[in-house]
């Protein structure tokens, strides 16, 4: 026979057990009834609810997705931005090597200009570093730091030469006063007179030959070259003196030989009247000229003396297309 104590826990433990199982019972209960009574206030079928359920989860998934994606694109602004400082450094450092290389270059031309043995140009005849025909900056007063910019042609006649006048097509105006032939006018590319100052400056040292070129209308092409070229300062009234004609066109500036330069408001010929204002140009007037390249430009080779002309080549005032005059030296001064 058991134990009424025995009896009494295992009564105890039976109680408890049922009570357990009530409990669960219950609550899984309550929780349908939880879940009842949501579907029945939004008033939808248990269907929707759990369509409802699975939409939740997939929105959580796309959530997490659109998370991971942010984490990639910061993962990739500071990969930009690590670039970004990675080339500043790069540019920092062209920098400094362009301060240095500019610091060396500056000590190189300090050195030319200390030794002066020649190595700065003082024509184009004295071009050490060539890129062809073009724009060159020479010194022609070894004694002066100022220089300026001409023309080179290193194609005609073997080259070498200054490139003091050129006209092409008229769209630079050419009838100018004293002050302007002075100094200098129109593009160096292009159409332009390079100054009387210059031109002096260029050939106050040495011997220099003078070559002509000029082109008509039709294509024609010739050429003056003199062997004694040069113009005086401005006490001078930058007086001519040319000479040794050779060519194809004509002696067309022996009468300009020896004479001072007349403008437009400055009248230095033998005519009662002023040249520069009967021939529309600036030049070495006498009683006036048979070469008047500074004259109007008149298209189609018109004839007039107030043109472009020069007469000895076409024994009238022919008014040419193109003219170039341009100087180098024939030996370094003695």
């Amino acid at each position: 026979m058991a134990s009424p104590q025995i009896e009494l826990e295992s009564y105890e433990q039976l109680n408890r057990a049922e009570d357990q199982h009530t409990y669960e019972d219950i609550t899984r209960d309550h929780e349908d009834q939880k879940n009842n009574s949501i579907v029945h206030e939004v008033n939808i079928s248990w269907q929707q609810w759990t369509k409802l359920s699975k939409l939740e989860v997939v929105m959580e998934n796309k959530i997490a997705l659109l998370m991971t994606k942010q984490n990639i694109s910061a993962a990739q602004i500071h990969a930009s931005i690590t670039e970004r400082a990675e080339l500043g450094e790069k540019i920092e450092h062209i920098e400094k090597n362009y301060t240095y290389l500019m610091t060396k270059q500056n000590t190189l031309d300090d050195f030319i200009t200390t030794i002066g043995i020649g190595l700065i140009s003082r024509d184009c005849g004295e071009i050490y570093l060539k890129r062809g025909n073009g724009i060159y900056t020479i010194f022609p007063n070894s004694s002066s730091s100022r220089g300026f910019e001409v023309y080179c042609d290193f194609d005609s006649d073997n080259g070498k030469w200054t490139v003091f006048q050129r006209r092409i097509n008229g769209t630079t105006d050419f009838y100018r006063g004293w002050e302007e032939y002075e100094n200098g006018f129109g593009n160096l590319e292009t159409e332009f007179w390079l100054g009387n100052q210059k031109i002096n400056e260029l050939t106050s040292k040495g011997l220099h030959e003078l070559r002509v070129e000029i082109t008509d209308f039709d294509g024609n092409t010739g050429y003056a070259k003199y062997s004694t070229f040069s113009i005086g300062n401005v006490s001078t009234q930058y007086k001519l003196k040319v000479g040794g004609y050779s060519g194809n066109i004509g002696d067309s500036m022996k009468e300009n030989n020896g004479m001072q330069f007349t403008t437009k408001d400055k009248d230095n010929d033998h005519w009662p009247f002023n040249c520069g204002e009967r021939y529309k140009g600036a030049w070495w007037y006498r009683r006036c000229t048979f070469a008047n390249l500074n004259g109007k430009y008149l298209e189609g080779g018109q004839e007039h003396w107030t043109g472009n002309t020069w007469y000895n080549w076409t024994s009238s005032s022919y008014s040419m297309k193109s003219s170039v005059m341009m100087i180098r030296k024939a030996y370094p001064p003695g």
